[in-house]
């Protein structure tokens, strides 16, 4: 499809003080709210763009987006080019984009006209600008599953833009980002909840050169009603609205019987200690090995013996063979008791296989690693998020058969350490090539790979290159999986590892984490569990149609485009003299959920007066839990190598993210002193004109930055300061998949001595 963007330019030219009064621009939403406006301060805040001297702004059109009543659009949409003019002036140049403003609009031959958020309602979006120096890469799997929302928002895959590895950079001292990430304020309250900065702050992008977003939008229009008001339409079974409520059920994804949710036990292996769970009977057992070993089983066995840990087991020996055993004796013998240890990965995207072998009595591994020949291949050791950002200890093959030893980057080729490797065994047969090395236990540096008989699982990342000297490995020649060690000749245990499922065919996976972190686990939210799911993100995936199997949404498509409009003021560099003109800001992100990306709110007592029905969820967690130490000119999302030559952040933008139609209030607390940083109360739309729909709100930001702008002194947190949220909903009905994250922007800084 061919691609549309419509770009306006307007310069006003001020003169006189950095903040000159409003003349050729203005906003494009009218005006906004912030909820922390300095009531003693000798001006008062205001919200128009036009007050920045020398402020001009562009827009940027998505590609259309067309549905069907009650369909999800949940997908990374073409890339979007911005005007050459621009472009070409930016070349090699910095932008200081110092505010944006978001709609859905329809275009007409009149303009634009606005979409009310009762006909598609936008559940979140992430927006990004790539310079020509950086790229969007989709991540998928278990990276992205372990993102917690940082950038994907609960999508099974993620997209984000990073530095391309494959140019060369002119300007690589620079600490400016060649891409740049848009997602405060996401959401219903995304038209009416500011997106701007205090004189002075910007986010900054070298060479911007595209615009991309990936907007989940849920199609809630009425097509059986044409009154201004609103009526919902068809609602599945599964929809948790009251009957003839202001909003739609459907923008809370309820799991309508169209989707397909299937349940299993999952497995683990122990070679040391006992199963927290065990497997109960022998069928449970061998299908459990089946899964554990894949097809590597030779035979079952149940037995009933004092010299066998108690349930199920497997013994691999020393040739090959691979017995299960299930054990009826209630025996107290541990698991493992075995001097050696295997286990192995085969990645089919990089076209490797990683075998691990330790004999504990001479403290040796020995790795045995295969992938194509004529192009470099790899593994990496202990990646739990099977990432380059865990920077694991990885082992390169080149296409010649040399062997290197790295520490790698955040999305980095990282740096060549210290060889630690004996190389036994080099061949090539069929095509793949297939290299024994041997190593101790105890790795050489702090940046090498220390093994331990007792970790059972292994996490590593995988790749293979598109030519013969390590470089980019390209989309889709990398993965990530789990070495399962077993211990030879002596039995490794199969436990119980929990439930797991997929809905619609894509994994299940929650990380609710337990207090003091958050509260859900404890609280038993269903969200947490694939058992007891209802509604939510993983429901609401791309192109599902959120209705029952016996309700068909009719066939009229409502067809518009999401809108941004960016504002920008020229950056100058500092000199021996003068300051720079901008500070780049940095992105924070937490969730008071604490990981898992959405919550339910269950229903309150019915004999409970409405007024009184409120539930609460809370978070505690440190400033330095949103650090993420890497290259910002490689990630937008990074806030730096150097974060320790500080001592923690200023805080200066905080936008939370809390969906209609019953939020309450969010606040966010300094726990060390007890200060409020920052609370917010959403206000609703109180009519059913655009941008104050009913029901319906806009959720004013916390702004910090100087007085002569109205504002409060920001606010300086430590990285090890101690932050907790506490968000509030109102329960008299149930809501499915809410959430209550941060979204904020700050600057690194040191404490002053005074």
């Amino acid at each position: 499809m061919k691609l549309l963007l419509i770009s306006s330019f307007f310069v006003h030219l001020g003169t006189g003080s950095p903040l000159s009064p409003p003349k050729d621009v203005t906003n494009m939403n009218g005006d906004y709210l912030i909820s922390n406006p300095n009531p003693s301060a000798s001006a008062h805040w205001n919200s128009d763009y036009g007050k920045f001297k020398d402020v001009e702004y562009f827009d940027a059109y998505s590609p259309p987006i067309s549905t069907k009543y009650g369909e999800v659009y949940w997908t990374m949409m073409d890339p979007v080019p911005l005007d050459k003019d621009l472009v070409g002036r930016f070349a090699g140049k910095t932008m200081a984009i110092v505010g944006y403003e978001t709609d859905q609009v329809m275009k007409t031959s009149t303009g634009d006209v606005s979409v009310p958020i009762t006909w598609a309602y936008n559940h979140h979006f992430e927006a990004y600008l790539s310079g020509s120096l950086s790229e969007m890469r989709k991540v998928e799997g278990e990276e992205a599953m372990n993102d917690h929302g940082l950038n994907n928002h609960g999508a099974p895959a993620f997209y984000h833009t990073y530095k391309r590895e494959n140019i060369g950079d002119p300007n690589a001292d620079s600490d400016v980002p060649t891409s740049q990430f848009f997602s405060e304020g996401n959401g219903g309250e995304f038209r009416k909840s500011y997106h701007g900065y205090p004189l002075g702050m910007a986010q900054f992008i070298e060479s911007p050169t595209t615009f991309h977003i990936q907007p989940m939008q849920i199609d809630t229009k009425n097509r059986h009603y044409n009154g201004s008001d609103f009526k919902p339409d068809l609602l599945p079974k599964a929809s948790a609205a009251p009957p003839n409520a202001s909003y739609s059920g459907l923008l809370e994804c309820p799991c309508t019987d169209r989707i397909v949710k299937k349940i299993e036990v999952t497995y683990t292996t122990a070679t040391s200690g006992t199963c927290k769970t065990i497997v109960n009977n022998a069928t449970e057992c061998f299908e459990a090995a089946l899964k554990v070993q894949g097809s590597k089983i030779d035979g079952n066995e149940t037995v009933d013996t004092t010299n066998m840990p108690n349930g199920c087991s497997i013994i691999q020996y020393q040739n090959g063979s691979v017995t299960a055993y299930f054990n009826e004796h209630h025996s107290s013998i541990p698991c493992g008791g075995g001097e050696e240890f295997e286990g192995s990965f085969t990645a089919s995207p990089s076209q490797t296989t990683s075998t691990i072998h330790l004999d504990s009595t001479i403290g040796q591994a020995t790795i045995t690693l295969s992938g194509p020949n004529g192009k470099w291949f790899s593994v990496g050791l202990d990646s739990p998020s099977f990432a380059m950002k865990d920077k694991p200890y990885t082992i390169v093959v080149d296409g010649s058969g040399n062997v290197s030893e790295r520490k790698l980057g955040d999305h980095d080729p990282g740096t060549v350490i210290a060889s630690s490797l004996k190389v036994t065994s080099n061949s090539v047969k069929d095509g793949l090539r297939t290299v024994v090395m041997t190593r101790p236990f105890q790795g050489k540096t702090a940046d090498h790979y220390t093994f331990d008989v007792k970790v059972t699982s292994i996490p590593v990342i995988t790749a293979s290159g598109l030519a013969a000297t390590y470089a980019y490995h390209g989309p889709k020649s990398r993965t990530g999986g789990t070495i399962k060690m077993s211990v030879l000749d002596s039995p490794t245990c199969i436990c119980n590892g929990g439930i797991k499922g997929t809905i619609n065919g894509i994994p299940f996976h929650k990380d609710c984490l337990p207090e003091p972190k958050g509260d859900l686990v404890q609280q038993k939210n269903p969200t947490c569990w694939v058992e007891t799911y209802q509604g939510g993100l993983s429901c609401c995936h791309h192109e599902n149609i959120l209705l029952d199997k016996d309700q068909t949404p009719p066939e009229e498509l409502l067809t518009y485009h999401m809108k941004f409009r960016f504002y920008f003021q020229p950056y100058t560099e500092a000199t021996a003299t003068s300051p720079a003109s901008h500070t780049n800001l940095l992105r924070m992100y937490y969730q008071t959920e604490a990981n898992a990306g959405e919550y339910d709110i269950p229903k309150c007592s019915p004999t409970t007066p409405t007024e009184d029905c409120v539930h609460e969820i809370t978070a505690h967690f440190q400033v330095k839990d949103m650090m993420r130490k890497c290259a910002l000119r490689k990630d937008p999302s990074c806030w730096g190598n150097n974060t320790t030559d500080y001592e923690g952040i200023n805080l200066i933008y905080a936008g939370g993210h809390c969906h209609a139609p019953s939020c309450l209030s969010m606040e966010l607390y300094n726990a060390d002193t007890g200060m409020l940083l920052c609370s917010h109360y959403p206000v609703y739309g109180r009519t059913h004109e655009i941008f104050d729909e009913l029901g319906y709100l806009a959720l004013p930001p916390c702004l910090w930055g100087p007085e002569t702008e109205g504002l409060s002194p920001p606010t300086f947190l430590p990285f090890n300061g101690n932050l907790t949220s506490i968000k509030r909903n109102n329960n008299t009905y149930t809501h499915y998949g809410d959430m209550a994250s941060w979204q904020m922007r700050g600057v690194l800084v040191n404490l002053p001595e005074n």
